[in-house]
């Protein structure tokens, strides 16, 4: 039975008394609660918004630069700084001024969020969720382009996603949309900040998070921008079973191709973390590798430099969520995405449960909604999107070889394995017209 346009009430009727009956006592399953897994995917969003809006307003201001402090609060500009620096008409005293100001701690002060702010990290994803929810499972990359166009404020969209919403406009749909030949994005962050739903909704299923990936990810990015987020919803995906952060990033690298230069710069940080305990030299040999090419620093929201940063996180947070999302931060570059990839995937493993109370206050605040106000409220609560995730979810483990006996998911075990290099099989088709 196709899942098109199928009620998700009714769908999960199908799949889960046919999934009931097909139990297979060859295949080893893996067991997940309801609970736990709603706890767990609340988790993930929270870790992402937390860690974006966290580090919102250091976002672009180091650039192969180390942010020369901790933020251990809910720390801003202060208004009156940042009006000071609006003041000066002279473009090159003020970004001086502004340079001299963000180093100074006493230009900071704390404050307490009361609504999570409209960030691309997470309302793409909500847009993800939307098309799926109203497509179904086998939801086309072109139906989710289309759904941009119908409902997605071009001025709200950067880099690789304005790309991609370009070429839809002149009727280049995926995946060419985010082919080199007609975008020089590929390589942009774009998909590794927005690859989190795909874990949520695979929790123990990296080949069916790596199928999204291939579908979604080509949308935007090619090459090591898709891989990025094979590797991110990966991470995601194992993190319901797996809490140690050091086996999910090596666990990442089999969902990729080895040869990839994502996966090079992976194994690199890996490498640099058994070398050094002190997490600012590993910086110090990443950044000139990874944040360099022909002597010249590369894009700030280049994939791979800033995909190191959430590894750094990762490896040397080493289970601690605030120490987590601050290595990431403090690597510079795209330092609110990184810190929300690293926050997201240490929140999944955690659950919302493990998150300290001082960062999880985000989960009782409404999400700011100026992009996509045609099918979500103005103020999106946080119980519509963890509900629609976990009822994708259910249905995605039921539609793929799981099923769900007294509150409890019994998950088929899957290995990750890689896609081929380049994933150039419908170019080769393209050509040959």
């Amino acid at each position: 039975m196709s899942t098109r346009r199928i009620g998700l009430s009714m769908l999960w009727i199908v799949c889960c008394v046919g999934s009931s009956f097909a139990k297979d006592n060859s295949v080893r399953y893996r067991q997940l609660s309801m609970a736990e897994y709603k706890d767990k995917v609340a988790g993930g969003w929270i870790g992402q918004a937390i860690g974006v809006l966290w580090g919102q307003w250091t976002e672009g201001k180091w650039q192969g630069q180390i942010v020369p402090f901790d933020l251990k609060d809910w720390y801003r500009i202060k208004p009156e700084v940042q009006k000071q620096i609006q003041t000066i008409k002279d473009q090159r005293e003020r970004a001086e001024f502004r340079n001299k100001a963000k180093n100074d701690l006493n230009n900071w002060e704390i404050w307490q969020p009361d609504k999570m702010s409209d960030q691309d990290d997470l309302y793409v994803e909500f847009m993800f969720l939307h098309s799926i929810r109203t497509y179904g499972l086998d939801v086309t990359a072109q139906e989710i382009a289309e759904d941009w166009v119908k409902y997605l404020d071009n001025d709200r969209v950067w880099c690789a996603n304005r790309g991609a919403y370009g070429n839809f406009l002149k009727g280049i749909w995926p995946p060419r949309s985010g082919h080199p030949r007609y975008t020089p994005w590929g390589d942009a962050i774009d998909f590794q900040i927005e690859s989190d739903l795909f874990g949520l909704i695979c929790p123990g299923l990296p080949r069916i998070s790596n199928a999204w990936g291939d579908k979604v990810g080509h949308i935007m990015n090619y090459g090591d921008g898709v891989y990025a987020g094979m590797a991110m919803a990966a991470m995601y995906s194992e993190a319901f079973f797996e809490s140690d952060p050091h086996r999910l990033a090596e666990y990442s690298l089999r969902a990729i191709p080895a040869e990839s230069g994502y996966a090079q710069m992976v194994r690199d940080v890996l490498d640099l973390h058994k070398q050094y305990p002190n997490w600012e030299d590993s910086w110090h040999k990443l950044e000139p590798k990874w944040g360099r090419k022909d002597g010249k620093r590369v894009s700030g929201v280049d994939v791979r430099i800033n995909g190191a940063y959430v590894y750094m996180g990762l490896l040397y947070g080493d289970g601690d969520f605030w120490k987590t999302m601050n290595i990431s931060m403090r690597c510079g570059r795209d330092s609110d995405c990184n810190p929300s990839s690293s926050a997201g995937i240490l929140g999944t493993a955690l659950g919302l449960k493990g998150i300290p109370d001082k960062w999880k206050i985000l989960r009782d605040v409404p999400i700011e909604n100026r992009s996509i106000k045609e099918i979500y409220a103005t103020q999106i609560q946080w119980d519509e999107i963890i509900e629609a995730t976990v009822e994708v979810g259910k249905w995605n483990i039921l539609q793929h070889g799981g099923y769900l006996e007294k509150g409890v998911f019994y998950i088929p075990y899957q290995i990750p394995t890689s896609p081929p290099l380049e994933q150039t099989i419908w170019e080769e088709t393209e050509n040959a017209k």
